[in-house]
């Protein structure tokens, strides 16, 4: 058999996927100086890359090479998909192997954590969610459509209204029932929200502003004078791990509305609910339901773990991390940690140090704030405007610092710790529209 044959042969066994990493690396060894006859530059960097190993990620490679190689030929061939399967479970396990690594580094701080919880206990929640995956319980039965994608405005028009219907009935059997076993309350036909202890706790599904359905889901966990971005978060490994990830994929089936909403897609958008329920009553609200006090929020043992937590460990296949929530140093762009704990310093009674946060989180954004108050001077008052809200609760804050008299001044922060919380719960939907003083 001359060379040409043999290795016409072992590609197509490639072809096949009947030949494992370590024996396609061995075969290209050994007939290296024949390969560089017997192909041209391009086939020899498709058919074994530069960076290749023995790994089945690089066998999916080489079988695209193959592939190629034939059909450049003339003579298309069919490939297995063996080599992609085997790729997605060495990558599976890669990936676990890369989280138990994470899990321990994390330990101490995760240890501290806890024990800090058995000292701070909360309500469990016993409830099963698990039941509410699948087939929403009631859901009509899937409409036949004509067409598979919409064309005209009157299809766009249909195809929206029935993502919608679809999407009313998982909100109402998956997401409604999980918020409200863990204490949440309506605040709008997608919102839920709930107030304990100085705490309060949103999930919004926000509607995708070109019409049709849900365009994400915002959710956060903050103080009730605070708005809903700052550092103390969720862990990495529940904001942005694995059922996170899988919840994003495909988020379009939600979002775009422009397909028949068939029986077919009617599947999708049951199955993408279960990704959000399943990142929701298994991640996000058993977390959150640990925290019940400001000072839970706060405990310097929650901060360690959450900073320990910010870095995820390499993803196997590219070899980043699988996510990076640490900004290198870098102050968030509107200061609004130094307002998050500006006021929770003053709140207890460490008025230096909460009034040099107020300070910079004013200072900062003043420039910027004088401009959007001179085209929008009802911003402060507007939810809409987080920024703006922010900037107003900082300035309310930092004005008892003129008063002298340390009593007066302890009651004036507390004051306005109530007037602000009685504004900031029409900000985060827990009360009709609150009007406040802007001078």
């Amino acid at each position: 058999m001359s060379f040409q044959d043999e290795m016409k042969q072992i590609f197509l066994r490639v072809a096949s996927g009947k030949v494992e990493p370590e024996e396609w690396e061995a075969w290209w060894n050994s007939n290296r100086p024949k390969l560089e006859e017997a192909l041209n530059r391009g086939d020899r960097g498709r058919l074994m890359p530069a960076l290749w190993n023995a790994s089945y990620y690089w066998m999916v490679k080489t079988q695209s090479g193959v592939a190629y190689y034939f059909h450049a030929q003339g003579r298309p061939v069919k490939v297995s998909d063996y080599y992609e399967k085997k790729m997605l479970e060495e990558e599976e396990r890669e990936r676990q192997k890369a989280m138990e690594g994470y899990h321990r580094d994390t330990t101490p701080a995760r240890q501290r954590w806890e024990a800090y919880l058995e000292g701070h206990p909360t309500d469990r929640i016993a409830f099963d969610w698990k039941s509410l995956l699948g087939t929403p319980a009631g859901q009509k039965p899937a409409r036949d459509f004509p067409y598979k994608n919409a064309r005209t405005t009157e299809q766009w028009k249909e195809c929206g209204e029935e993502l919608k219907l679809r999407l009313k009935e998982n909100l109402q059997a998956k997401i409604a029932p999980v918020a409200k076993a863990y204490g949440m309350k309506k605040a709008g036909p997608k919102t839920f929200v709930r107030e304990k202890n100085g705490l309060v706790s949103r999930i919004q599904f926000i509607g995708y502003f070109r019409g049709g359905g849900y365009e994400a889901m915002f959710y956060y966990l903050c103080p009730l004078y605070a708005i809903q971005y700052g550092s103390l978060g969720l862990p990495g490994h529940i904001c942005q791990g694995e059922n996170f990830q899988r919840m994003q994929r495909d988020w379009g089936v939600i979002q775009y509305g422009m397909e028949a909403v068939d029986a077919a897609m009617v599947e999708r958008i049951n199955r993408k609910f279960d990704d959000i329920l399943i990142f929701l009553a298994d991640g996000v609200l058993p977390e959150w339901q640990k925290i019940d006090s400001l000072e839970t929020y706060f405990a310097e043992e929650r901060r360690d773990y959450l900073k320990a937590t910010r870095t995820g460990p390499k993803d196997p296949r590219t070899g980043r991390a699988m996510w990076n929530l640490d900004q290198g140093g870098k102050e968030d762009p509107w200061r609004a940690d130094h307002y998050l704990f500006g006021v929770w310093d003053l709140l207890n009674g460490k008025e230096t140090e909460g009034y040099a946060h107020l300070e910079e989180c004013v200072r900062h954004n003043s420039d910027y704030m004088k401009e959007r108050l001179k085209e929008f001077p009802g911003a402060c008052n507007d939810p809409r405007d987080a920024m703006a809200v922010m900037y107003r609760n900082a300035q309310l804050f930092l004005r008892t610092k003129e008063i002298p008299e340390a009593e007066k001044r302890r009651d004036r922060i507390r004051e306005t710790y109530e007037e602000v919380c009685r504004f900031m719960r029409y900000y985060h939907g827990l009360a009709k529209k609150t009007e406040r003083n802007l001078e």
